[in-house]
């Protein structure tokens, strides 16, 4: 590359810096006015500490209580495996309490 063509580079590349500070500080100006504008006084603080509180006291709320050592409680609350012990076991409870209820229902029906 020759000398004059890299220095043109080198002043055009400064010149859309210069063009790009430039608009920001017009944005920046401009959106201090509209928020000055629309939330007067100390509003904008006032609403954004009461969004900070409600959604430090939804978080308070809505996290789950780790029970003994378990660490990630959200990742084990929607899961769903068939092939886990888990589901084996509550499908053996459930074939007991019906089979108990089965029993029940005829011992009932026998003494009226």
């Amino acid at each position: 590359m020759k000398k004059g063509t890299l220095k043109t580079i080198i002043i055009l590349v400064c010149l859309l810096f210069i063009n790009i500070e430039a608009a920001q500080a017009g944005l920046v100006s401009k959106f201090k006015i509209y928020i000055r504008h629309e939330f007067p006084d100390y509003q904008l603080v006032y609403f954004v500490s009461v969004i900070l509180f409600l959604s430090f006291l939804s978080y308070i709320v809505f996290t789950p209580v780790n029970i003994g050592k378990e660490k990630w409680a959200w990742l084990k609350y929607y899961t769903y495996n068939p092939n886990r012990h888990d589901y084996q076991s509550k499908r053996e409870m459930v074939q007991k309490i019906s089979g108990i209820l089965k029993n029940s229902d005829f011992s009932d029906r026998a003494h009226s």
